[in-house]
């Protein structure tokens, strides 16, 4: 007995040993202040602070008095610098977990295995079976119906929902025999099955791509087990929208950055030169708001490989210079020739019209000039009535609401939209959080465009569940999602992540997530609705991306 409490009591020495050297650690890590954290401390805490004078619940009416900004107070500074402190301790402590746990989470490098890829390849998409009978052809949304409208030719065509997603549609159709008199169906099923084939297909590329780094082959099974088994992969891969497509290439363009700048040697070869140029004409075709998001990127990375790097940056630099020009002239002067531009400022000027909104509203400053632009774009009683803080369609698709007038004064109206900011500068702001908060702010989630399980402003096609109808029970039950994620969270990740590899001079890993942060910037200038997933979902793939760049940016020496 003596013998056991003896040896008991050396266990809990070494044990009590340890935490202490590692809390020793960890307060001498703590005590190197790093700039770059201090920023993001203080961005991430103003956004805690910010949140909570922000009132939105999604059961209630979208009116401005149950969606609101409460004013602010001089507390909420004394608050802010509460915060501080605690969020820069947590990503100190971060940023050591990163540091001690770097080695054991990556060996060496392994050559590939394309029994690991195909394995990983089949094994999802049999775990992805219970979706494809539940709901069956896939998701079919108001903008789905427009877009499959215009690939069978009973539309014209129209850039709203983009040209290159529209004639993928059309050659899935001529395949599938539409245009010889055999329904729309088979088109539907296909194109199901093929981007859920293509969603698997990247999803295994990254499992495989991460297990030639070396990363522990624990995390590599965890890896696939996500990625089969939660439901926010499978459902965006039956739903038929073009945010699947376009956040599937912007996943595989960051993964793509980043492999090309880890390594040593200055130059990239000619066949990662037309990889490259052909994702950047993707990302530019697939999305309205892919132009900004390559002149974005092209113009961070440019600067950030100026100290390393420099002959990849300018050859990357100028090849996305000449297609950002080629996609400037031909997504305006050519598609406006043939009509294919019919909304471009309406959708561009989202936000804008939303704080416009809100001030005239809520009794703001307005003249009499202003007063009368804004009629002519809609009735002035229609502006109050018409409102709702976190939707623009409300105003936009309205009957009242003049096209063609916005179309032709938008720089008339731009003047108007900067007067009344300039004299109402705390509405606007308010206005301006509301119709973003779902971007920014961690605590706010709807279930607006969340995931494909129902038919939005669709009466036209059906979806069947041969799942309930085989089995006896409904597999939506246990996959539908009860409680949704704030897109926020995801964001402030990716946030994360930039400044953790800026911390540690990590430039390589910056650039491959400004893809992504151009997507989010573009959204937060002109987004329509202030929930919308798909509209960010590239940046829910990239996650584990950030994840890994952030703790391989904790080498010894980084370049």
């Amino acid at each position: 007995m003596d013998i056991f409490t003896k040896e008991y009591r050396s266990v809990i020495i070494r044990q009590e040993k340890g935490v202490e050297i590692m809390i020793k650690k960890i307060k001498k890590y703590t005590k190197q202040w790093d700039m770059w954290l201090i920023i993001f401390s203080v961005l991430f805490s103003g956004m805690l602070v910010i949140s909570r004078h922000v009132y939105y619940d999604w059961k209630t009416t979208m009116s401005v008095h149950d969606i609101y900004v409460s004013d602010f107070h001089i507390v909420d500074m004394f608050v802010l610098m509460m915060y501080i402190p605690f969020i820069y301790l947590g990503m100190k402590i971060i940023s050591y977990i990163f540091c001690s746990t770097k080695q054991k989470l990556f060996g060496l490098q392994r050559k590939r295995n394309l029994i690991l890829f195909w394995g990983c390849f089949f094994f999802i998409m049999v775990l992805w079976i219970p979706y494809f009978m539940t709901y069956w052809p896939g998701g079919i949304y108001s903008d789905t119906v427009d877009t499959l409208d215009m690939a069978l030719k009973n539309k014209a065509l129209d850039n709203h929902n983009p040209l290159l997603y529209t004639f993928i549609w059309r050659f899935i159709f001529w395949i599938t025999g539409a245009f010889r008199g055999e329904g729309v169906y088979g088109g539907l099923k296909l194109f199901t099955v093929l981007q859920s084939a293509l969603m698997a297909f990247m999803l295994s590329g990254f499992i495989h791509w991460t297990y030639k780094k070396g990363i522990h082959k624990g995390i590599i099974i965890m890896e696939v087990i996500i990625a089969a088994c939660y439901p926010l992969y499978p459902f965006y891969g039956i739903s038929l929208w073009k945010d699947t497509i376009f956040s599937i290439a912007v996943f595989a363009f960051s993964v793509f950055l980043y492999e090309i700048f880890d390594k040593e040697e200055d130059r990239i070869s000619n066949k990662n030169l037309i990889i490259y140029i052909v994702m950047t004409i993707l990302i530019i075709f697939l999305r309205n708001n892919g132009i900004y998001i390559a002149c974005f990127y092209s113009l961070g990375m440019f600067f950030l490989c100026l100290k390393d790097h420099k002959k990849m940056g300018k050859k990357l630099g100028f090849s996305s210079l000449v297609i950002i020009m080629l996609a400037f002239v031909i997504q305006n002067p050519v598609y406006d020739k043939f009509g294919l531009n019919s909304d471009t400022s309406t959708e561009s000027l989202g936000v804008p019209m939303q704080q416009v909104a809100y001030i005239y509203t809520t009794d703001g400053k307005v003249n009499a000039e202003e007063l009368e632009v804004l009629n002519n774009i809609l009735p002035l009683e229609n502006w109050s009535a018409l409102y709702n803080p976190i939707v623009a369609d409300y105003i936009k698709f309205d009957p009242s609401f003049n096209k063609e007038y916005m179309e032709e004064n938008a720089t008339e109206f731009l003047k108007v939209y900067v007067s009344l900011v300039v004299k109402n500068p705390v509405k606007a702001i308010k206005g301006y959080l509301l119709e973003t908060m779902g971007f920014w702010d961690i605590t706010k989630n709807s279930p607006t465009a969340y995931i494909c399980n129902t038919h939005f402003g669709n009466a036209e096609y059906f979806m069947s569940d041969y799942f309930d109808y085989y089995f006896g029970f409904s597999f939506k039950e246990y996959v539908e999602p009860r409680n949704f994620i704030s897109s926020a969270i995801f964001v402030w990740i990716m946030i994360g992540a930039i400044f953790l590899c800026l911390s540690q001079g990590n430039r390589k890993g910056v650039i491959c997530i400004l893809p992504t942060l151009g997507l989010w910037l573009s959204i937060m200038i002109a987004v329509p609705v202030a929930f919308s997933f798909r509209y960010v979902y590239a940046i829910f793939l990239c996650v584990p991306l950030y994840v890994l760049v952030s703790i391989r940016s904790f080498e010894k020496k980084q370049k």
